[in-house]
């Protein structure tokens, strides 16, 4: 996650870690 890593601690910083762990879990199942 490159560009994770680019983002500041913001508001929406959590929220966008947490998206991309769903959508990744998600993959992760099939």
């Amino acid at each position: 996650f490159a560009l994770a890593g680019n983002l500041c601690r913001c508001t929406g910083y959590d929220k966008i870690v947490r998206a991309v762990r769903a959508t990744a879990n998600e993959l992760g199942k099939k």
